[in-house]
């Protein structure tokens, strides 16, 4: 699975340096809403494409085609597939974006939990943040892992502001933190937090879906962080790729409970 998930980072690169956008032709709008980019769904077919002819009979759950069965036979894994998160860092150039892939069985509830394998693939660096239930999180041969940074004063901090008026409470946590950044892609945020470069990632606005940060949120527990609500409870499972999230993602329990202390 590891290779496969390699292979569709690769392929998802190679798709859109070469992908042009089409003068007049128009989109719908995905399953939450949002409008499609043609990038967005060139991403996605070569994502489809290959799992069709390489994976196990499986289902594909993505952010812009809603469910599409990738075989007849009856399916054994679901790929929920973001095929740009970041998508408007994308359009205007920012390299604060990627190819997200969560792998789980078939028919088990779509929950951080139940995530075997996960590709966070940055569209601009050629290695991909893979991560496996158990089994760590790496980038190319080297095991990542968070930082130990336990208080919000020693901590770098990632908000997302988007849309977004942040309450009393959250000016203060930020206020307090050693440094502050807002990156616009929930994935490369939770991806940072991971490699440790980042100590934590909040976001409250209840906005997130799944694709978004299901695949970086097992990288950051296989690399020793936690990934939990705004009340500091595990992240419930999504009923469909509509559902929004409110998260917190921390290096350690320790600052997750202080960032959720904050937060209330």
């Amino acid at each position: 699975m590891g290779k496969l998930l390699g292979d569709v980072h690769n392929l998802v690169r190679a798709a859109l340096a070469t992908h042009q956008d089409v003068d007049g032709m128009e989109l719908d709008a995905n399953p939450k809403g949002d409008q499609t980019q043609q990038f967005d769904l060139a991403a996605e077919r070569c994502v489809e494409k290959y799992l069709r002819h390489h994976a196990p009979p499986s289902v594909l759950l993505s952010e812009e085609s809603g469910e599409l069965k990738l075989s007849e036979a009856p399916p054994e894994w679901c790929f929920i597939l973001d095929p740009v998160d970041g998508s408007d860092n994308y359009a205007r150039g920012l390299n604060l974006s990627g190819v997200c892939l969560a792998v789980l069985p078939a028919g088990a509830p779509l929950a951080v939990g139940n995530i075997e394998w996960a590709l966070v693939g940055e569209l601009e660096r050629a290695t991909p943040l893979l991560a496996r239930r158990g089994g760590n999180a790496f980038r190319g041969d080297a095991r990542v892992l968070t930082s130990a940074v336990e208080r919000i004063e020693d901590a770098f901090v990632s908000v997302e502001l988007n849309h977004f008026a942040p309450p009393p409470a959250l000016g203060a946590l930020l206020a307090r933190a050693r440094g502050v950044r807002s990156l616009g892609c929930a994935s490369r945020a939770l991806a940072l937090v991971a490699t440790g470069a980042l100590d934590a990632h909040v976001d409250i606005r209840n906005r997130l879906t799944a694709e978004s940060f299901f695949a970086a949120a097992l990288a950051v527990e296989e690399a020793g962080g936690c990934v939990v609500n705004s009340n500091g409870q595990p992240l419930p499972s999504a009923r469909d790729l509509t559902q929004r999230f409110s998260l917190v993602a921390a290096a350690t329990r320790r600052l997750a409970d202080d960032i959720i202390e904050a937060l209330r």
